[in-house]
């Protein structure tokens, strides 16, 4: 668990940085004009997306009624194929006011829906299914809303983590990463490993204290990528830190 101290420091979070997720779905509005832009716009978007969502998906899927449905996987799977073959899934997003993993998560459940009621009619049919598998209400209950909340969560911080750890790789700076790790990570008190890393506590102390200033600072990038507006920040970080 990736203890680090989330409030923001206004020093550290350029204000220029822009929404990369957006401007990708407006550069898809101007592929009627620029097709091959568009195109490549719109498979960034969808890639974007499947990468960062699909297990916290699955998890939402795994805690709610969407379960009944089938395997989590194979229904996020098919959650993606059906919404993201359609370019206005993700304008509708853009226009509305909505943050992107609820936009997504209320898109699951009427994707369950949908594959609910498509069952009940092959039932009607003549099809064979089981009963349990026609809730056509496929809700959610807090439990599988806030596990879906925590996988959201611990997926942005990992990604901003993972930056860091590898411009400081890049940096020739990697003892400083292995320090951060070691005591905000795995919780270990710099009296275990100091001398192994030729630092003093006091040196490990402020290599921990840089490395959660970069994980902050990618952190708020990662959440702009994401369309959260600048005046949100401080709200949306204190919530991946309260459910973490």
């Amino acid at each position: 668990m990736i203890s680090v101290d989330f409030a923001m420091d206004r020093t550290v979070f350029p204000t220029t940085h822009g929404t990369w997720l957006r401007t990708r779905v407006d550069d898809i509005d101007a592929s009627a004009e620029t097709r091959a832009a568009g195109r490549a716009a719109r498979t960034e978007a969808n890639a974007y997306v499947m990468q960062r969502y699909a297990g916290p998906l699955e998890i939402f899927a795994r805690g709610s009624s969407l379960a009944r449905l089938g395997e989590p996987a194979e229904l996020v799977h098919g959650f993606f194929a059906s919404r993201l073959s359609d370019a206005e899934f993700l304008r509708g997003w853009a226009r509305s006011d909505m943050r992107l993993r609820r936009w997504l998560m209320n898109g699951m459940l009427f994707y369950g829906q949908g594959v609910a009621r498509d069952r009940a009619r092959a039932a009607a049919r003549g099809g064979a299914v089981e009963p349990r598998e026609l809730d056509a209400r496929a809700g959610v209950d807090a439990r599988g809303e806030s596990e879906f909340e925590r996988a959201w969560a611990l997926a942005v911080v990992r990604e901003a983590t993972a930056r860091v750890e590898a411009k400081l790789l890049a940096e020739g700076r990697a003892v400083e990463f292995e320090i951060f790790r070691r005591h905000a990570i795995d919780g270990q008190p710099y009296a275990v490993f100091a001398r192994e890393v030729g630092k003093s506590e006091q040196q490990c102390a402020g290599a921990t204290r840089l490395v959660a200033q970069r994980v902050r600072a990618a952190l708020a990038e990662v959440l702009r990528e994401e369309g959260v507006p600048e005046r949100e920040l401080d709200d949306e970080i204190s919530r991946v830190r309260a459910v973490l």
